[in-house]
């Protein structure tokens, strides 16, 4: 027995919920409807305008939605990987892992990708491989520019995003236990755990930076999507997996976890500062003008980004927190079933949003960008039509395809909860235990 195993029972501290964590399913609603209202407004032409006044401002904000889901990610996935270095227990299987990963994230995305390529990109099918691209999650490191996109899977880029985590997920476990198995001490092997993640969020950051290097001119955009630049994101869930799995082995709450079970609200309260400070209002660009900023504005916001996400999710990942507030706004019916069927509502909106402006091959047409749409229609008629929509459509999703799809996982490939530590970590935030598709 090591010195890890002899620290204390799993889940003498943190207390390792048995079913699904209300806030953190809300939080994923919340987040979706937040990421909806932010495309919504893109079309409706009044993010970061004048016609909504200080709405607007706001809106333009809720670009900051996005990154928890990815928090939300390596928390989540990777707090079994934590434990198995933090104690010498077998890791998660990686056929259960992935089979699990593929079934929770393709059927939903697939039959997604089928009725948009059938109804508005039907006269654009020119080739098996116009069909295939999206299928195998390979469009978006083949197309260069998002105008080029299939029109309806615009916001699809998270997809292969998260899938590369996915795949790199246990390669970064390796490296990590590695380094850290070094040292029998558990605080000490804790740290080097969390030293081990530093050079993941630095390739968020030196991917950003790469982006928006003024030499890369019209790219700087496109690239700035790509999944390297989100590690930092995903790196500050992989912190937060690893303080959750030390107190769970050791008995030991971390100091980071205390402050948060006693004072919750503060950590949103700063969030909500972080907030204020990314709206376009407070940068260094025009307000109401759409022009790219420069390589140290975007390192700012990238910087802020991080830490919102890391100050909105920290308090939603110790169950000893209690806040009536976020219970009040997370955990009642509306905002948890928001969050079940997130992932869809994330999926269908540019959909919808294009069904709305009659755009695509089903009315008779060849379909246009939808920055070409922008500015046509008024905010809250848009926003009503593709937010009911959405939720009706996703509610078909989960229980048509993501549900049925999920109960293969013992039947194919996956591992009993009891058997598979990732597992049954993970259950702690429902059946959906990833980034968007959280």
């Amino acid at each position: 027995m090591t010195a890890l195993q002899a620290e204390g029972a799993p889940g003498a501290a943190l207390g390792r919920p048995k079913k699904r964590v209300p806030r953190l399913e809300g939080i994923r609603g919340l987040l979706a409807v937040s990421v909806l209202l932010y495309h919504v407004s893109f079309t409706a032409g009044v993010l970061n305008s004048p016609k909504l006044g200080i709405w607007g401002d706001l809106i333009s904000g809720l670009d900051v939605a996005l990154p928890p889901f990815f928090v939300l990610s390596g928390l989540l996935l990777y707090r079994g990987f934590a434990r198995s270095i933090l104690t010498g227990v077998p890791r998660p299987g990686m056929r259960s892992f992935f089979w699990g990963r593929a079934l929770r994230i393709l059927p939903a995305y697939w039959l997604m990708i089928i009725i948009v390529l059938l109804t508005l990109n039907f006269y654009s099918i020119h080739s098996v491989w116009y069909v295939l691209n999206p299928m195998v999650l390979t469009h978006f490191f083949t197309i260069t520019d998002f105008n080029q996109w299939i029109i309806g899977t615009e916001a699809s880029w998270t997809v292969p995003a998260e899938s590369s985590f996915y795949i790199l997920l246990p390669l970064f476990a390796f490296l990590i236990g590695v380094f850290a198995r070094r040292v029998e001490d558990p605080r000490r092997r804790m740290r080097r755990m969390l030293l081990g993640l530093i050079p993941v969020g630095l390739i968020g950051i030196g991917w950003t930076t790469f982006a928006y290097w003024p030499s890369n001119g019209a790219r700087i955009f496109y690239y700035s999507f790509w999944p390297f630049g989100l590690y930092a994101v995903v790196s500050v869930g992989m912190a937060l997996a690893t303080l959750s799995a030390y107190g769970e082995v050791t008995g030991r709450t971390p100091a980071l976890y205390r402050l948060a079970a006693r004072r919750p609200n503060l950590f949103w309260l700063a969030a909500l500062v972080v907030f204020f400070f990314n709206l376009p209002i407070f940068s260094f660009g025009t307000p109401y003008v759409p022009n790219y900023a420069g390589l140290g504005q975007e390192l700012v916001n990238y910087v802020l980004l991080v830490i919102f996400s890391f100050l909105l999710i920290t308090p939603l990942a110790v169950p000893e927190a209690r806040s009536r507030f976020m219970d009040g706004l997370l955990a009642n019916p509306v905002s948890r079933y928001l969050g079940r069927i997130s992932y869809a509502i994330y999926l269908w909106q540019l959909p919808f949003i294009h069904v709305w402006f009659r755009n695509g091959s089903i009315f008779g047409h060849h379909p246009v960008p939808v920055g070409a749409l922008t500015g046509k229609v008024g905010f809250w008629t848009l926003l009503g039509f593709v937010l009911a929509c959405s939720i009706a459509m996703s509610t078909v999703s989960r229980y048509l395809v993501e549900l049925p799809a999920l109960r293969l996982r013992g039947r194919l490939g996956g591992s009993h909860p009891s058997r598979q530590p990732a597992v049954a970590a993970v259950a702690a935030a429902g059946d959906k235990p990833d980034s968007l598709a959280a």
